[in-house]
């Protein structure tokens, strides 16, 4: 459910910098969504679906764009956090496939300085927007008593974690082309002939922001989904990142489908093992 991949990668890093040598840093600026032009697009609900539009208040951090795509004859809820080229507005072909996937109701927002949110970009702000905007949708009664899921992609599968975090209600969570070692990631931007000259540095501040601490705390079921032809989060970070959920004892299903970056939708595969996992975890 995004854009051109070179505007979904999860981490940017500057090539000549790492070609000069030495250290790459990689802070809030790799880790935040870049600002971008608009797409020229709107939002189509899916058929059979009714969409409502907000602007939610969090005290004390701001406003964030929310849409809400209702069903009528589901209590699911999937609240879908996307990538860092995601616009709300381009969202209409993916939030249509899911919709015919799962059924589900759908929850689609948008990151800081898109469709009129101002929250700031900070590593404070992005720690309380989760919680904070859960308890803004619970609010406007966009989250009932029915199964409750978070999906995120890419950059979106940290936010993901950080809004289901310390057991806030979520049934289970769906993380594609992701994974919580960010060094690790950010080495597949390394040109491999550079390789033995760089070493990859976290920002101490960025570190604040624990991807993987959240998902942990969560205590939800994980689908984690790779594509094979992914070179932003390649399959080995999925494998590392399940292997290291599964040692805390989190439940893990781990899928690996066909495509790149962002496939999961369009494949067969990915969209089968979605709409399974929310069957599985919405009959509990």
């Amino acid at each position: 459910m995004s854009g051109n991949p070179a505007k979904r990668a999860m981490f940017v890093l500057a090539v000549p910098a790492l070609l000069a040598g030495c250290t790459a840093v990689i802070d809030r600026a790799s880790f935040f969504p870049q600002l971008e032009p608009p797409p020229q697009a709107v939002l189509q609900p899916p058929p059979g679906y009714r969409m409502m539009e907000a602007m939610l208040d969090l005290p004390g951090l701001g406003r964030v764009h929310a849409v809400r795509l209702d069903n009528p004859a589901s209590e699911t809820v999937i609240i879908y956090h996307g990538g860092n080229g995601s616009f709300v507005a381009a969202q209409s072909r993916g939030a249509a496939a899911l919709a015919a996937t799962t059924g589900a109701d759908l929850i689609l927002y948008d990151y800081p300085g898109r469709g009129g949110t101002d929250v700031p970009g900070t590593i404070e702000a992005a720690i309380a927007t989760g919680p904070a905007l859960l308890a803004a949708f619970r609010r406007e009664g966009w989250i009932g008593r029915g199964p409750l899921f978070a999906y995120g992609f890419s950059f979106g599968g940290s936010q993901a974690a950080a809004m289901a975090r310390d057991g806030a209600g979520f049934d289970g969570l769906i993380l594609e082309g992701t994974a919580s070692d960010i060094a690790a990631v950010g080495r597949n931007f390394v040109p491999w002939i550079a390789r033995p000259f760089v070493r990859i540095r976290l920002d101490p501040a960025l570190a604040r922001f624990d991807y993987f601490g959240y998902a942990v705390s969560a205590r939800a079921p994980i689908l984690l989904i790779s594509s094979r032809d992914d070179r932003v989060v390649r399959p080995r970070n999925m494998r590392a990142f399940a292997a290291q959920l599964r040692a805390q004892g989190r439940t893990v299903d781990l899928v690996e489908i066909p495509g790149g970056h962002g496939s999961a939708i369009g494949e067969a595969q990915g969209r089968a093992a979605i709409g399974a996992f929310i069957a599985r975890l919405s009959r509990r």
